[in-house]
């Protein structure tokens, strides 16, 4: 069963919220995530969608996924994504959620949210299905945009991603950006190039993706329970990232240019 939302009416002057929704979920729960949202988004909060989903498949403890992308004004954009067991949870979380990424943006934010103090959470973890369960369901290959260490970590943080590919601006190194900390990040590149690095802030540790083929990442993945595997694929030179999707499976991510780096 599937459902989609797209009507709203606008809450207290800001625009309506469109919500997508798939699989079973309650009746009023587009209802309940404008309710929510509405209230917190400021005069730059231009537009907002949220896609609301319930996984099908069997055993996720944490079924419901919520993702809202808000459009700032000056091309600027946030991302906040959560997964939960019910939908009070999904609605508080999200809601908090929204809240810290909006405050990279406090001109975003209600008036009355801008001096609350901040509430700093990761990224909502995924869920892995047993080895046995799970699979590559999705391979994406993409090129990387150029930036420096400082715009892709601005990248990660506003699209709360777990990890960011770029290309370093300075080194044309293909890059991936990941979180230590607070305030902490790692830098893995085929071939570690320190040039645009050490000037950078915050803080940033560059190290080398280890070479492996995608099924010993799979392998790698299969026995850790890790997250995400960031690797240098052996055949083509390429970095990749191997990473747990919320259904509990797992999706490859390739970096893809026209002068492979070997």
């Amino acid at each position: 069963m599937s459902t989609e939302s797209h009507g709203a009416v606008p809450l207290h002057g800001i625009t309506a919220i469109p919500v997508r929704t798939s699989g079973i979920v309650p009746t009023d729960a587009a209802a309940v995530i404008r309710e929510h949202l509405a209230p917190i988004l400021g005069p730059w909060a231009a537009h907002s969608r949220v896609r609301l989903t319930r996984l099908p498949e069997p055993g996720l403890q944490r079924p419901l996924v919520a993702q809202v992308d808000v459009q700032l004004t000056a091309g600027r954009r946030i991302r906040a994504q959560v997964a939960a067991a019910t939908m009070s949870d999904l609605v508080g979380l999200l809601t908090t959620r929204t809240i810290e990424q909006l405050r990279l943006y406090p001109a975003a934010l209600a008036d009355c949210l801008r001096q609350r103090a901040a509430t700093i959470l990761p990224p909502s973890p995924p869920e892995l299905l047993p080895p046995s369960r799970r699979r590559v369901s999705r391979r994406k290959r993409c090129h990387p945009v150029a930036m420096t260490a400082s715009e892709a970590i601005m990248v990660l943080e506003a699209m709360d991603y777990r990890f960011h590919l770029f290309r370093e601006k300075f080194s044309r190194q293909e890059s991936i950006v990941t979180r230590l900390g607070a305030g902490r990040y790692r830098i893995l590149q085929p071939r570690p190039n320190p040039i645009g690095l050490e000037v950078s802030s915050p803080p940033i540790i560059l190290a080398e993706a280890e070479r492996r083929t995608v099924a010993q990442a799979v392998a790698r993945l299969d026995l850790t329970g890790a997250p995400v595997d960031i690797f240098t694929e052996k055949f083509s030179g390429h970095l990749h990232a191997l990473y747990a999707r919320y259904d509990g499976h797992y999706t490859l991510l390739g970096a893809e240019t026209s002068h492979p780096l070997r």
